[in-house]
């Protein structure tokens, strides 16, 4: 079974980790939370825009990143390159990458919602298969082939 556990300062939210750790708590903000994500991984469709983040706790870029990935809707899937254009720094596709990698945030900041141009995954911090599970939960069609996971066709970024 997957525990989610999150860490709460001052009202706003400043992690969200799946395994040990995290804040154990019962504030209004935590059992909020807890519940909306107990409704998402049940396959509801869950919005967490209300939810304030600490971007404190980020860079500058990684902000702006995790910002725009916070937009894409349930269900729908963006390219690295989506996101880098969509800060204003189209060359940056890697730099994204590696962002999204260090988000503190998942599934309130959907990072698993960006995957590469050519419609494979991409990497995941949970592991692609927690990547696999939550795009499937959210009703993308990811298929295997080749050894690895992709979105099915037709594909377009």
């Amino acid at each position: 079974m997957l525990a989610a556990h999150f860490s709460i300062e001052a009202g706003k939210v400043t992690g969200v980790y799946f395994g040990q750790g995290g804040q154990p708590g019962a504030d209004e903000l935590y059992a909020e939370l807890e519940e909306r994500l107990l409704a998402y991984f049940s396959g509801q469709d869950v919005d967490f825009t209300d939810f304030e983040l600490d971007w404190g706790r980020v860079g500058a870029f990684d902000a702006r990143v995790l910002a725009v990935t916070r937009t894409i809707p349930r269900g729908q899937v963006r390219t690295y390159g989506w996101v880098a254009r969509a800060i204003g720094q189209p060359g940056s596709t890697r730099a994204v990458g590696g962002a999204l990698a260090r988000n503190p945030f998942p599934i309130i900041v959907p990072c698993h919602r960006v995957v590469r141009s050519d419609g494979n995954l991409g990497g995941f911090g949970g592991g692609l298969e927690l990547k696999v599970r939550l795009l499937r939960l959210e009703g993308v069609d990811v298929v295997r082939r080749r050894g690895s996971y992709w979105i099915a066709e037709p594909w377009r970024p």
